[in-house]
């Protein structure tokens, strides 16, 4: 039954969206969020395996593991709580990961309703426009919003990955939604100290919101002066705000910085800069080129030249040392202004945000459909100036990781709040644009519709394939070999696919990097001796590899189990 309030508003505003409607939306998110985790349940990136290293250090030996230079800490706090409670086998726990994940994703498409819902309060409550001008019906908006959101999770931010970008996107549409409240002058005390706390997440979650947080606050100092008339009750609301916001930061940044002895919130982005920027080493092994890049303080050891074997056994944790954390590796690395490197950076960027916004043609679909009917019959109505403020975050993120990075996953909420602004911009006709809307809505939610249509049709091949566990394997074969936990071994060319050594409890103690591969198998028979015979003088007992060629080139290796991966064992340690 509907209450009489609702019943009432649908009478006066047969544009509201209905609550069957969003029923409907929230069993096909399930539905699609549930298959894309189970369907990718056996994958994991190297940030992924840090992640889940650092939840596993903090169960054993308290939180203090969770201060880290390069990964933060909030989505290994979830993880380890996560772990705590279902207390899962080495087997079960990548499934326990997605299983957070998926809440994460079903709590993000909650605080993606609360910003939308905001944004269309805020459209709603502007001046009434022209009775010849109207903006698309809300029913249509909350539509293609659920669709947006549905295929940004297919193309852009999926609930399968596993990094914190969901929970920054989730936290990122709550602050923009206390904005766009702050814009329609609603809101007090109470929102500034949600408004902080939202942010304070946020960087607990991703170092990169750090300094976006101050665009926020700024933005929400600015937006209450202007609404209210009041800059100095706007100055106390807004340093309650940065209190809240400080209070729940500054505990980490005062660990890092003590940490590394110098004042920091966190590595990540210098050593970004300076690797897309200067052009140092990419990843790991950074032994101080190109020159002008610093000193390193304690790189990982190189240890042969030709090909280049490097240790680092000690004193880092994890399975893989050098992305356990990175920070401790890039000790001393310098970042600095290029501009050259910064606007090579930049045509990087651009082309990277065009690729964003051509996944799989959708978008064009849809704005090209809006360009037309507006152009034809109507016009664009971006709201009062103040607007811009609530948009500025947003922004400014896509601008800042413009400077060095641009990835997806990092500026998916970003840029659909961004689009969704833009969607709810256009003003129609309602004598001339009856007809173009009734063309164009349907073939915008059909291709949206279709575009999401594909990556679950892959997902569901993927689960009736339900391809064997290779990392699981790889970890059984190694222990069938005789090969136990806490055992140190070697890797050569295999990438970033080490969470078998994760699973097999052993460390990777040295390794040839995939991107030298070559010059090991452009060796003679004797080098590639000396290369194995240094790896066991380095502690390993034992080498892995994925590369095949690097395997049929020289005696002594095999296949593990029915795996891509083969594994050199000293004679003393074969079975």
């Amino acid at each position: 039954m509907i209450p009489l309030g609702r019943a009432q508003a649908e009478q006066e505003n047969p544009q509201l969206f209905k609550p069957h409607a969003r029923t409907f939306f929230w069993c096909l998110a399930i539905a699609l969020g549930a298959l894309q985790v189970w369907a990718h349940r056996n994958e994991v990136s190297p940030d992924g395996i840090s992640y889940i290293e650092m939840a596993e250090a903090a169960v054993q030996s308290g939180c203090h593991a969770l201060v880290n230079g390069y990964w933060s800490p909030l989505y290994p706090a979830m993880l380890s709580a996560s772990f705590r409670i279902f207390h899962p086998s080495l087997y079960w726990e990548f499934t326990v990961v997605h299983l957070v994940n998926f809440a994460v994703y079903l709590v993000n498409l909650f605080c993606f309703e609360i910003s939308l819902k905001e944004m269309l309060a805020a459209r709603r409550a502007e001046s009434v426009p022209e009775k010849e001008l109207q903006p698309l019906p809300e029913k249509i908006l909350w539509i293609c919003g659920y669709l947006l959101f549905l295929w940004s999770c297919q193309f852009w931010l999926s609930p399968a990955m596993v990094n914190p970008d969901m929970i920054v996107a989730g936290l990122a549409y709550v602050a923009t939604a206390l904005l766009l409240r702050l814009y329609q002058g609603k809101g007090d005390s109470p929102l500034f100290a949600g408004l902080g706390a939202m942010l304070g997440l946020a960087y607990l979650s991703k170092a990169a919101m750090f300094p976006i947080s101050f665009v926020f606050l700024a933005s929400g100092f600015l937006l209450f002066g202007m609404t209210r008339g009041s800059y100095s009750k706007a100055l106390t609301r807004s340093t309650l705000a940065l209190a809240v916001f400080l209070g729940v930061a500054l505990p980490l940044v005062f660990a890092l910085s003590k940490e590394k002895h110098r004042a920091t919130f966190g590595d990540s982005g210098r050593i970004a800069y300076a690797e897309y920027v200067n052009r140092a080493t990419l990843s790991t092994h950074w032994q101080g080129e190109p020159a002008g890049t610093g000193t390193p303080a304690h790189p990982t050891r190189k240890v042969l030249t030709d090909p280049p074997i490097y240790e680092f056994a000690e004193p880092v944790a994890g399975s893989y040392p050098p992305w356990y954390d990175p920070s401790y590796w890039y000790e001393g690395i310098r970042p600095h202004f290029s501009l050259m490197g910064q606007l090579w950076v930049l045509f990087r960027s651009a082309n990277l945000y065009l690729k964003l916004f051509s996944r799989s043609g959708a978008l064009y679909v849809l704005f090209v459909a809006l360009i037309l009917v507006v152009r034809k019959a109507g016009q664009w109505e971006w709201g009062a100036k103040r607007l811009w403020l609530v948009w500025l975050p947003s922004t400014a993120t896509l601008a800042m990781y413009a400077l060095v990075l641009v990835e997806q996953r990092y500026v998916s909420p970003f840029a659909l709040m961004l689009l969704l602004w833009i969607l709810s911009s256009a003003r129609i006709s309602t004598n001339d644009g009856g007809v173009l809307r009734k063309r164009t809505v349907p073939a915008v939610i059909l291709a949206l519709a279709l575009a999401i249509a594909w990556p679950v049709t892959r997902d569901l091949r993927e689960v009736i394939a339900n391809r064997p566990y290779e990392h699981w394997e790889v970890a059984a074969g190694l222990h069938n070999l005789g090969i136990p936990p806490g055992t140190h071994v070697g890797l050569i060319a295999s990438g970033s696919g080490w969470y078998w050594a994760h699973l097999a409890g052993v460390r990777i103690v040295a390794e040839i990097p995939w991107k030298d591969q070559a010059r090991l198998l452009a060796a003679d028979s004797v080098k590639k001796q000396e290369v194995l015979r240094r790896f066991s003088e380095l502690g390993a007992k034992a080498v892995v590899t994925k590369n095949a060629a690097v395997a049929k080139s020289m005696d002594g290796w095999q296949e593990i189990g029915q795996t891509h991966y083969y594994v050199w064992l000293p004679v003393a340690n074969s079975k």
